[in-house]
């Protein structure tokens, strides 16, 4: 598969014949009839002519000579599949589809007109039934270049991308050099893990003319790769080239860009700069919404709790039916340990977002953090008893059970949750910590074995299932797992102690001694996610513009 950026995907097509069959299905059999009768004559003639006008693009013309063609041979497939092509070059999808689907009713081994059917469901945008005659099309002819690289279109714009680039690299068309397959491109292999691939069409991206909605995707794809400098750069450009005034939407766009590489005090100082330009220009109060709660999250990892509090709650009164803003509110009151007020801003997004499964959930976290058990039980049991599809709910539960010292009861209601949701990482892991906390260790260490398999990553379980095992005397198992929760988790202190304390008692002085040291280090500053789960407004790029980009092929 190479790439030519010289010629677009449909030009390619039309240039390589994709709408004809083969040579020697344009030919009317020999054998067909040994003595043609006179208006069978008539009717290949006819067929004959469509053909001609078709390769001389006479559209109007071959529809005359072919539709009298299939009058007179309603049994011919070819017929069917030539005369679906020139519909659908003059515009007539549906027609031409049903005239697809006549031909390979009459012969369902017809792979050109299985190609060209979801070809022409591809480009009216509805996907499965493409995605259904390309997938035909392959199987009955594996070597089809074409139909392989239209099921790779076809499966990118399923976002279905493992395959998709497995049959465009399986067709020798060239990809085009459109910005609008390229960020798609870009994308799949972004989610595909694929950097490499990404960074290359990304960097290609950066020199061609863009629409703006199309430069704010390829900047937020080199933020998901790491190319902050570009990225930023990017939409700075795009900032410079509109007057603030007109485009305050470009000001706001840099601002999240810059937040999302981890320069908060930026962010918020520009963040503060889109929300003067808004003032200025008496921008309806609707534009201001994505603002505070932007300049909110800036404040809050740049660690002005105040004035992010403040912020944030400018977004919630501004838009108080959009539970984002208010679970932004709550989340940094927390963070700050004024769980009183957050639990108050929790109760006025209940007010306003009743049937808000995640409102409910935080007031029972926020109850939990504030050490009010009965209310946060109480919060956790309604959305369980409501029949709750998710497992945090009942995760909430366990913790509140545990908390209050009824740990054969959180274990109970985790198994229900298992029978009811299947076996996940975080209901094996609390019915480890509930069955050790109700002495019940060798079920424990079952439990916390099924979430180590669930999720062998995890520094938390194996440092559970290192304690417990320790505690019944298993030193040498418990030695493994708490060696492999320390390469995990490095500088973690239990973890230290806890190994410091299993090498003593195997007898080991020298480990025992260096596991001892580590455990009083300082834990290294934790890595994640930047933004936390706070909820982040989205890119604030015109409408037009997104319009423009979703209606390219």
């Amino acid at each position: 598969m190479k790439d030519n950026p010289q010629v677009p995907g449909v030009v390619v097509l039309l240039m390589a014949g994709l709408f004809l069959p083969r040579v020697s299905q344009c030919q009317v059999a020999a054998d067909h009839q040994r003595v043609p009768h006179h208006s069978a004559n008539a009717q290949s003639e006819a067929f004959q002519r469509g053909l001609s006008a078709l390769k001389e693009n006479r559209t109007d013309a071959a529809l005359v000579e072919l539709t009298a063609a299939e009058r007179g041979e309603p049994d011919d497939p070819r017929i069917h599949n030539f005369r679906g092509i020139v519909l659908a070059r003059l515009g007539q999808s549906t027609e031409a589809a049903a005239e697809y689907r006549e031909a390979v009713r009459l012969d369902p081994r017809m792979e050109d007109a299985y190609r060209n059917l979801g070809f022409l469901e591809w480009t009216d945008h509805k996907l499965e039934l493409a995605h259904e005659a390309l997938v035909r099309a392959v199987e009955l002819s594996p070597t089809d270049s074409f139909a392989h690289y239209y099921l790779g279109r076809v499966q990118l714009d399923r976002q279905v991308y493992s395959e998709a680039f497995r049959e465009l690299e399986l067709s020798d068309v060239p990809w085009p050099a459109e910005p609008g397959f390229l960020v798609q491109a870009a994308a799949g292999y972004v989610a595909l893990g694929r950097q490499d691939e990404a960074r290359k069409r990304l960097h290609q991206l950066v020199t061609l003319s863009l629409l703006d909605a199309q430069s704010v995707r390829v900047a937020s794809l080199l933020l998901a790769i790491h190319e902050d400098e570009a990225a930023i750069g990017l939409v700075q450009k795009l900032r410079d080239r509109h007057a603030a005034e007109l485009a305050p939407w470009a000001q706001f766009d840099l601002a999240l860009a810059t937040l999302l590489a981890g320069r908060c005090a930026e962010a918020a100082e520009q963040a503060e700069n889109y929300i003067n330009v808004l003032h200025l220009s008496g921008s309806e109060s609707t534009q201001m919404i994505p603002a505070w709660s932007l300049a909110g999250i800036a404040y809050a990892r740049f660690g002005q709790g105040d004035r992010a509090v403040e912020a944030l709650r400018h977004a919630a009164e501004l838009a108080p039916y959009q539970e984002e803003h208010w679970l932004n509110l709550t989340r940094e009151l927390m963070e700050l340990s004024r769980y009183s007020e957050a639990i108050s801003a929790v109760q006025e997004g209940l007010a306003a977002n009743p049937k808000s499964y995640a409102l409910h959930l935080r007031l029972g976290a926020a109850n939990l953090s504030a050490g009010h058990y009965a209310e946060a039980e109480a919060a956790f049991r309604r959305l369980v008893e409501a029949g709750d599809p998710l497992l945090t709910s009942y995760i909430g539960l366990a913790q509140v059970l545990l908390r209050t010292g009824r740990a054969e009861e959180a274990a109970a209601e985790l198994s229900a949750a298992q029978h009811k949701l299947g076996a996940t990482f975080l209901i094996s892991y609390f019915q480890g910590l509930s069955l050790e906390r109700a002495g019940k260790r060798p079920q424990a260490i079952t439990a916390l074995h099924e979430a180590k398999r669930l999720n062998p990553s995890s520094a938390e379980a194996r440092l559970e299932l290192g304690k417990t095992e320790l505690a019944i005397g298993r030193v040498q198992e418990a030695i493994v797992e708490l060696e492999e929760a320390l390469r995990l988790s490095p500088g973690n202190v239990q973890a230290g102690r806890l190994l410091s304390q299993a090498y003593q008692r195997a007898g080991d002085v020298q480990r025992a001694a260096k596991y001892a040291d580590t455990a009083t280090e300082a834990p290294p500053a934790a890595e994640g996610d930047v933004l936390g789960d706070f909820v982040l407004p989205d890119w604030q790029m015109p409408e037009e513009s997104k319009k423009a980009e979703a209606s390219k092929p």
